[in-house]
């Protein structure tokens, strides 16, 4: 059996392609977790068309505290 030592270009080919799948392991689910924050939010808050004002939403029609408007 043929033992042969990795050459310092084929380690730094693996030590690049280790931190790449570890980036990738690491983007993803963070990427994945911040767009389900997101799509939860947008259901509990708004900001209204009108003034700009961002509000927790408390009924259906989604009406601004600041102004008065319907969102």
């Amino acid at each position: 059996m043929n033992i042969s030592p990795m050459l310092p270009s084929e380690l730094f080919v693996a030590v690049v392609y280790a931190g790449f799948l570890l980036m990738v392991g690491v983007f993803i689910p963070v990427k994945l977790a911040a767009k389900w924050r997101r799509i939860r939010r947008a259901r509990t808050h708004l900001t209204c068309r009108i003034c700009g004002f961002r509000f927790l939403r408390r009924d259906a029609e989604g009406i601004c505290p600041h102004c008065q408007s319907r969102n």
